[in-house]
């Protein structure tokens, strides 16, 4: 009789073997451990990937306690190291890049305007519930090649894969009113959120340095679809659209009226599902469109209109090998459209592109041992306005010593110019950059640190060489930064403490000469406390931010961008407070000593935000099983 044992170690490879009934009695087995299934545990459960550039992963109930958030999780994220405060935008910025060179996927696809439009000097926030998403890992330097398009970092997002539950919502807050819910059913569920954002009572309580004609407001419908096809196969359809509309007084010299109408709709569709011999397939396509009317864009009785849209479409392939290598691979392209015209009472002017960026992958991971992991990748990139083809290779090593871990990265990385700049010169070479960083990690018993030194060189920056664009611009950026976090210290007490050095120069657009950009700070600091009272459902959060003054250039001194303004600080309280199982009652405030924070200054002028303070009241109320965070969201 012919008899196959199987021998099966926790942690380990199983391992089948043949075997006759008149062996031997003694048989000796080797086991090789399992050591990609038991890496990719264990950086999961320490909730910081191991990878250089990445940060803590934050959950949805941590980033909305953020004090000073106010729920845009961009906000939050700015307390993170690797970022640097734009307060005048609320944009996402990264280690001494421009916020364009930072671009949010969602499910693997990319979202092509991410954040809401405002007026002059006014934040914006995110389109997009925190709550949608599993959960939110800032890659602030060496992203994998398989987000292309990124000059210097990525925000993926994934949307959860289920929602059992059917439940119902609905919330009301200073600003406005929405509601919502998922009805699930069997192997899927349908999810649609309603919002709707008023800030006329808002501006009669709490003014600003803007003054409105029609107050802001806001129209946003999102829907998800997901859909178990069988095992391990799940398909999922996002869809959201949002309108926008206000008009304010934006130059106090000739009471110019600004007047902003948007549309914005964003959807996408991905298949995730098991291949032949142990392949995974994934598939997507995302479609971004967004129009703008603004009238008062520069000057009065002007117009300014512009359309701007995407097709992303993606398919990947992977494959993990039992002799510890993970092969993987896909193909993308970007088909995008940009229009635009400009009347104003002495003439009009229009532009139109349409760029194309066509790309393939591959990367390879090898887990030697079970404390070691080595990838290299390679991305070529096809744009086709410039007919160039390039090629970006990216290598990472992470490994553990100890408790601790290494990660080194060193990585190419390609973007196509902004679309405005096309639409002067469709032929403008892709900016390049290369990022190299460095860290080290460490975590026990509730406490965690990171520390990381990173430079990133840029080349074929978009450049006025007198009335012409040019990619002959340059820079460099480099900078370390700081984390800590400690859950341990005192009972219900989390803190985090977060540091970025950043030397950012660059020769590029008007910068004639190689200078620190307006939006580059030197210093970047914050501290964040959460202190949880369990015995009367509170939540106390408190954010503290600092960030060296921003350069600007003073006329009066040699040199280019010569000045800097004096040092920014914003100290923010949060209160969240759950009376009830199904009700939670959230307040927040920012810049609660009143500081007036200066963001650089143009003409000798200051740039200031609309407003130096906001306050933020909101009730949210689940009429279903769910808990109180959980409301009128996915």
């Amino acid at each position: 009789m012919r008899l196959i044992l199987v021998f099966l170690l926790a942690g380990s490879l199983s391992l089948p073997l043949p075997a006759q009934t008149t062996s031997a009695d003694t048989i000796r087995l080797t086991l090789s451990t399992d050591t990609i299934a038991l890496d990719e545990v264990v950086v999961t459960e320490r909730r910081t990937p191991a990878a250089a550039g990445r940060w803590s992963d934050m959950n949805p109930v941590e980033l909305v306690t953020v004090a000073g958030a106010n729920g845009d999780f961009y906000k939050a994220l700015q307390t993170l190291p690797g970022t640097q405060l734009q307060g005048e935008t609320g944009r996402l910025l990264v280690r001494g890049g421009s916020s364009e060179e930072t671009q949010t996927y969602i499910d693997g696809l990319h979202v092509l305007v991410p954040y809401t439009s405002t007026g002059i000097n006014s934040p914006a926030r995110t389109r997009y519930s925190t709550f949608m998403f599993n959960g939110i890992n800032l890659a602030s330097g060496g992203a994998p090649l398989e987000y292309g398009q990124a000059l210097s970092a990525v925000l993926p997002l994934e949307t959860k894969d289920e929602s059992p539950v059917t439940k119902l919502g609905v919330n009301a807050s200073i600003v406005g009113v929405g509601g919502g819910g998922t009805r699930a059913f069997h192997r899927g569920s349908l999810s649609v959120d309603l919002t709707y954002q008023h800030l006329g009572l808002y501006n009669k309580m709490y003014g600003s340095r803007r003054k409105f004609e029609e107050p802001y407001k806001m129209f946003s419908a999102a829907m998800q679809f997901r859909h178990s096809l069988g095992k391990d196969v799940l398909l999922k359809i996002y869809g959201q659209f949002d309108r926008t509309d206000f008009s304010s007084y934006e130059d106090e010299d000739t009471r110019r009226l600004f007047a902003l109408g948007e549309d914005n709709v964003y959807l996408n569709a991905t298949l995730r599902r098991p291949l032949k011999e142990g392949w995974e397939g994934y598939v997507g396509a995302a479609f971004s469109y967004n129009q703008q009317s603004i009238a008062g864009a520069a000057q009065a009785n002007d117009r300014w209109k512009e359309r701007q849209q995407e097709l992303h479409v993606k398919a990947t392939a992977s494959r993990l090998w039992a002799s510890g290598l993970r092969i993987g691979g896909g193909m993308e392209s970007f088909l995008r459209r940009y229009e635009n015209r400009y009347e104003w009472q002495e003439g009009e002017s229009e532009g139109k592109v349409r760029p194309v960026v066509s790309a393939a992958f591959l990367s390879a991971t090898w887990f030697p041992w079970e404390r070691l992991k080595a990838e290299a990748s390679v991305r070529a990139e096809h744009t086709g306005l410039d007919k160039r083809i390039s090629l970006s290779p990216r290598v990472e090593v992470d490994g553990y010593v100890g408790d601790a871990v290494l990660s080194a990265t060193v990585g190419r990385y390609t973007q196509q110019a902004e679309f405005r700049y096309l639409a002067l010169r469709p032929d403008l070479n892709s900016s390049t950059c290369w990022q190299y960083n460095l860290g080290v990690q460490y975590e026990r018993g509730g406490r965690f640190g990171k520390v990381e030194v990173y430079y990133k060189d840029y080349d074929r920056l978009p450049l006025w060489e007198g009335t012409s664009l040019t990619a002959n611009g340059y820079g460099h950026s480099a900078g370390l930064d700081l984390f800590f976090l400690d859950r341990a210290s005192l009972k219900n007490v989390e803190y985090r403490l977060s540091y970025t050095y950043n030397l950012s120069r660059r020769r590029y657009l008007e910068y004639t000469e190689l200078t620190t950009p307006q939006y580059a700070t030197r210093h970047n600091a914050s501290f964040v406390f959460k202190w949880s009272i369990p015995r009367l459902r509170l939540i106390l959060s408190l954010t503290d931010t600092y960030t060296s003054g921003r350069p600007w250039h003073n006329p009066e001194r040699p040199g280019l961008m010569n000045d800097e303004v004096r040092p920014y600080n914003s100290l923010d309280i949060g209160l969240t407070f759950i009376p009830a199982p199904k009700v939670i009652i959230t307040a927040s405030a920012t810049n609660i000593l009143c500081r007036r924070n200066e963001f650089g200054r143009v003409d000798g002028r200051p740039v200031l935000a609309s407003a130096d303070h906001f306050f933020y009241v909101g009730v949210f109320v689940t009429l279903g099983k769910r808990a109180a965070y959980d409301v009128s969201n996915f």
